[in-house]
This record gives structure tokens, sequence and C-alpha cells, in this order.
């Protein structure tokens, strides 16, 4: 493996290679014991195939895993699919909190031949509080189970772009700024605008091209908007 400043590097340097060398010194700089540890994948320097003989030919990455059932479950939790969760989820279960109360007081301190709506009412609060943390966990448990089938992953980072899978199933990323980025618990997450989405875990990623290929990616996306 070569060092990190020559692991990948064409000849010439477009903007795009510019921007990855100002983020990586910043990385280098800010540096801490904070990086996660690399779980021994094995990772090699690639040529990207696919480019036109009158272009300089890309070096990139190509790494190779497999995601665990905790990683897909964390996957799916930033994801759109889910969209009650996080603050909105604890705003709405304060609102229904309060509402449960109100419900509650009224039942008790008052006698009316309709009060036993307000103890219903009362009843649905909570109800739909449980709805709101549970059955979303539960539905991304078993999605995370399912997903976490076992099949390798393979992906090629270059400076431009990410080349994911193979034969029909192939499908690529590119790194021109209109996807998003999202880091959490260990795991880059890029945000396609077709709808799709792909994880890197971060301890696929050999300590010496860390800073680099997380530059790379950090160039070539934008960040994603937490809810």
């Amino acid at each position: 493996m070569k060092d990190t400043d020559d692991s990948i590097k064409p000849s010439g340097e477009s903007i795009e290679e510019q921007e990855i060398k100002e983020i990586v010194k910043e990385l280098d700089k800010n540096e801490s014991d904070d990086n996660p540890e690399w779980d021994g994948t094995e990772g090699e320097l690639v040529s990207d195939d696919d480019a036109e003989e009158y272009e300089i030919p890309e070096t990139g990455y190509k790494i190779s895993y497999v995601m665990t059932q905790d990683e897909m479950y964390k996957c799916l939790y930033h994801s759109d699919m889910i969209k009650t969760k996080g603050l909105r989820a604890v705003l709405q279960s304060i609102f229904l909190g309060i509402a449960a109360v109100i419900f509650f007081v009224i039942y008790f301190t008052t006698d009316s031949q309709f009060n036993h709506y307000n103890l219903v009412f009362g009843i649905i609060c909570l109800v739909t509080i449980a709805v709101i943390w549970i059955v979303p966990h539960l539905y991304m448990k078993n999605m995370s189970r399912m997903m976490a089938d076992g099949k390798t992953v393979e992906a090629e980072i270059y400076p431009t772009h990410i080349d994911i899978g193979s034969g029909e199933g192939e499908w690529s990323i590119e790194l021109d700024g209109k996807s998003q980025i999202q880091e959490f618990d260990n795991i880059i997450m890029i945000f396609t605008d077709h709808d799709r989405a792909f994880a890197i875990p971060e301890r696929v990623i050999e300590p010496d091209v860390y800073n680099e290929i997380r530059a790379i990616l950090m160039s070539g996306t934008e960040p994603e908007e937490d809810e």
C-alpha cells in the first residue's frame, strides 16, 4: 500500500483533486484517537477500466465488505424510510403525553355521562406514543435482519465517482456535489438524487488512506441535513 499522499493521485491536478488535498490536510491536522478501528478488511488500489483511452486513468481504492445487522439498522434509521423519529418523535410524544394527562385529569375530576370518553381518549394517546416508538423499531429490526443477508458489497472509490457492485447490478455515484453525505456511528452514508443510498462502514477503510478516502467523499457531496 502506498503512502496516503500518493495512494490516489493521477498525473496532473484537477480542481477536484486540489479540493481533496485541502480536505486531507485539514483532516490530518485535526486527526485524533477518535478514528474508528480498522477491522482488517483488505483493500487495494485499482485503475478505472471505464476511462476513455484519451483520458488520464483514475486511480481508485477498492473495498469489499459485509454489512452487519446492527449497521443495517442504523442505516435504516438515518434514511427517509421512517418519518417519525428523533426530535419529531420526541415532540409528538410530548404533545400526546400532555393531552393524555389532560384527559385523565378531566376524567377523575368531573362527573358527566360522557366522562368515559376522556378515559378512552387518554388511553388512545398513550397507545399512540407506544406506536410511535415501538412499531418503527420493530419494523427496522425486521428489515435489517432481512437485508443483512451476508452478501459481499464491492465498491471502487475514485476521485470523481464510486462504482458499486458488478455485472447487471452495477451502479455508480457521481461525486459531482449532487449527492448528500451523512456520518453517524462510524458509518459514512451517501444519498443520491435518484433516491438510492450507499453505506460504507469506516471499519473497512485502512487507516493509511482513511483521511484521503473521507476527503474524496466529502469533496464530492453535500452534507445531509438532519430533520
